[in-house]
């Protein structure tokens, strides 16, 4: 019992401390907040993605602002989860490949002038081949001009090398990455909620 006490405890200061240095970063979380507020109201979507447990939090961002964060009368707002037409993703991938759904998906969907937001624990690897659909997103929406937000934390990765704005959580640790991007996922929502009626 006293390995496992240990055990969370030390999961506990290192969220502690991890939430502490978001802090620090409260102005970046603004900024974004603030782009996206704008993008907003220019008319322009918002596309979300990440892999694995940063889709399912992806995932749980979006429903937030589609439907509602805490203001429940405000209006919904146009955020996107890609990879969620699953008969488009199995049939695109069963016959051409995995790695290029998301740019064909996001080329049908997206214009000039939308957001992409791409969610990442590690940032991506080209020469490991690590979150390389991310990586291959991340290229093309330079090509289709879309402005590029990413959440990134380990050593930030390739996919920061693509973005207009970027937020870097200093950990090596992914539940403690996850964990720091679910809150700046709710203060964003607290944000809009603010900004929209």
């Amino acid at each position: 019992m006293n390995s496992i006490k240990r055990i969370f405890s030390n999961h506990l200061i290192k969220t502690i401390s991890a939430t502490k240095e978001l802090n620090l970063k409260i102005n970046e979380i603004i900024k974004i907040a603030d782009f996206l507020k704008k993008k907003i109201i220019k008319k322009k979507k918002i596309f979300v993605y990440g892999n694995g447990g940063s889709y399912a939090d992806g995932s749980h961002f979006v429903a937030e602002l589609v439907s509602t964060y805490k203001k429940k009368n405000r209006k919904a707002l146009p955020f996107i989860m890609l990879g969620s037409n699953l008969p488009s993703l199995t049939a695109w991938s069963n016959d051409n490949d995995y790695k290029t759904f998301l740019i064909r998906e996001i080329d049908a969907l997206s214009s000039e002038g939308d957001v992409l937001i791409l969610i990442s624990t590690s940032g991506g690897n080209i020469k490991t081949n690590q979150s390389i659909n991310l990586l291959n997103l991340a290229k093309f929406s330079k090509k289709k001009k879309l402005s590029l937000i990413s959440f990134l934390g380990k050593k930030e990765g390739a996919i920061g090398k693509f973005s207009n704005i970027k937020f870097h959580t200093n950990s090596n640790n992914t539940p403690i990455i996850q964990e720091n991007q679910q809150i700046i996922f709710h203060l964003i929502s607290e944000y809009l909620d603010k900004n929209f009626k």
